[in-house]
């Protein structure tokens, strides 16, 4: 495999073209964890207003590891994939319930740096919710430890560099992809440089029409001498989205709607939701007692890998769920841990 000789370029690159996000003006480890965690699965666009909303409400670790986990969700509502909270919360409370018990007589947050930082104080990923990238990311960025991140963005980079055909998905091209983001690293610079390589593939190494001509390793690149780049990576093809038919139930008393709170285990498990059942207004009837009025149209949203159509009914009520239920104003949901959805289905009655 040739070596690669656009590292220069890249670093300049990205110093004077990347785009002004919160997360990069600061070194802070608890800052930049939680930037990394919002971040999976969603768009910089979205996470930028809950980023900032959270880190008022929760500014450092210590804050975090005391709320409750309602406190969290409802300030992490909308951004949805839930367990990324949850665990978010689990490893603070872990990280200082075991600093306060050295009893070190420095500040906690000094404590918690610390210990985040060595690497032989902890197995990174033993913590709930830190993965091989989010340990890479928080060590490379916020203590310039030499180790590699390997994301979507970055897949998509040094597959079409290096002309790389293997499925990144599979155990055979995860050791390859990490082995060679490993082996292009500089010996410093390395959190500058793995957030370039994540910002060329975010901006200009694209998945559709990657911009080339402006790109700052447009001689290094493999695939775009062979005129390819749209065929890496390889990606094995993907299940099918399951499509599902819902029907919710919008029941008022005065100006407040009813409410339920969703089971311990499962999807959004605890989260606050209208009634809903699976296929149509018959099920509100059998399900819930509910006498359906009048259809309001249909919302359309993803959850994982399905596809949800939900249709919410004007309802009437001759019993409470047996479900832990509550009347809320719809000025006051967001006070409470739910997902976008139970917005967009607001916004078919507002």
């Amino acid at each position: 495999m040739k070596k690669f000789r656009g590292g220069d370029k890249l670093l300049h690159w990205y110093r004077t073209h990347r785009r002004d996000l919160p997360w990069r003006k600061t070194k802070d480890p608890y800052r930049i964890w939680v930037s990394e965690i919002m971040l999976q699965q969603t768009t910089v666009e979205t996470v930028i207003p809950y980023y900032e909303k959270f880190l008022k409400r929760f500014p450092t670790i210590e804050s975090l590891a005391v709320a409750e986990e309602d406190e969290v969700l409802r300030y992490w509502s909308g951004l949805g994939y839930y367990s990324r909270a949850r665990n978010l919360l689990k490893a603070a409370k872990i990280i200082v319930d075991q600093m306060g018990a050295r009893g070190r007589a420095v500040s906690l947050s000094n404590q918690a740096r610390i210990w985040l930082c060595q690497s032989e104080r902890i197995d990174w990923q033993q913590l709930p919710g830190i993965g091989r990238y989010t340990a890479g990311a928080i060590a490379s960025i916020a203590f310039g430890e030499r180790v590699p991140v390997v994301d979507g963005n970055v897949v998509r980079v040094l597959s079409r560099l290096f002309l790389i055909g293997s499925d990144p998905k599979s155990p055979a091209g995860q050791k390859i992809f990490w082995g060679l983001a490993a082996l292009i690293l500089p010996d410093r610079d390395v959190g500058d440089f793995n957030q370039a390589l994540m910002e060329l593939g975010a901006t200009i190494c694209t998945p559709r029409r990657p911009a080339c001509l402006v790109c700052p390793v447009y001689d290094e690149c493999e695939a775009r001498k062979k005129g390819r780049q749209d065929l890496y990576p390889r990606l094995a093809k993907r299940a099918p989205a399951q499509k599902i038919t819902m029907t919710a139930a919008l029941i008022q008393k005065g100006d407040s709607l009813l409410m339920v709170r969703r089971p311990a285990k499962g999807i959004l498990k605890e989260m606050w939701e209208f009634p809903m059942v699976e296929g149509g207004a018959e099920r509100l009837v059998r399900d819930f007692g509910f006498r359906p009025i009048r259809a309001l149209g249909s919302i359309r949203h993803s959850v994982l890998n399905k596809r949800l159509v939900i249709t919410p009914y004007l309802c009437q009520m001759s019993r409470i769920p047996r479900m832990k239920s509550q009347w809320i104003h719809p000025e006051e949901i967001d006070r409470f841990p739910t997902s976008s959805m139970n917005r967009k289905i607001l916004s078919k009655l507002l």
